[in-house]
């Protein structure tokens, strides 16, 4: 769908420490990139969330 779409993610992974954690602020704030919120998933609801990341 995302590429049907144009549409493409990007995941970022960090440990949760200040240095890392700075690192990714910085990308983020030089990309422009601003989060979207919607639904939140619980981890027991991994799957869900990913079916609703595939589809769009």
């Amino acid at each position: 769908m995302a590429k049907k779409y144009q549409v493409h993610y990007h995941f970022i992974f960090v440990h949760a420490d200040g240095k890392q954690l700075q690192e990714a602020v910085d990308i983020l704030t030089k990309a422009n990139v601003h989060p979207v919120y919607g639904d939140i998933f619980s981890l027991s609801q991994t799957k869900e969330a990913m079916d609703k990341v595939a589809k769009g």
